[in-house]
């Protein structure tokens, strides 16, 4: 089963989750064949994780240092199972796209912390991680 990730610019929110859910794959699902990746609706191809997402997953021992955004695309939405949401709003255009209703979880509303301090960050990513380890429950 392949999950994506999909937040707005794939730059904050989905690359945690996928960080995020890389680890929980492999401390609690190793041979589930769960995989992950991560993509964003208007994200520009190639951009870094934003610093503050990079210093507060690595916090938790994740690293985001090599991540680089994608945009999402037909090949990746052809090898994607299930899509993780961050909003109603990316539920929505996922649906407008075509993509099967029953293939779509939403984490919880999860609010952009584009822009914010670093606590913002913080919050958001212990929620994505609250949110993804229901998910992979």
């Amino acid at each position: 089963m392949h999950i994506t990730f999909i937040c707005t610019g794939n730059t904050c929110r989905s690359p945690m989750a996928e960080g995020i859910a890389r680890g929980i794959i492999a401390e609690k699902y190793p041979d589930k064949g769960i995989t992950v990746s991560s993509a964003g609706l208007s994200a520009f191809n190639g951009e870094p994780a934003s610093q503050h997402a990079i210093d507060v997953c690595r916090e938790k021992g994740i690293d985001l240092t090599g991540h680089r955004s994608r945009r999402l695309n037909p090949e990746i939405a052809e090898k994607t199972d299930i899509f993780a949401v961050m909003t109603q709003q990316h539920r929505y255009f996922l649906l407008r796209l075509g993509i099967p209703d029953h293939k779509i979880r939403v984490l919880g509303d999860i609010p952009d912390p584009f822009g914010g301090s670093e606590e913002d960050y913080r919050q958001c990513r212990d929620r994505i991680y609250s949110e993804t380890e229901k998910l992979l429950n």
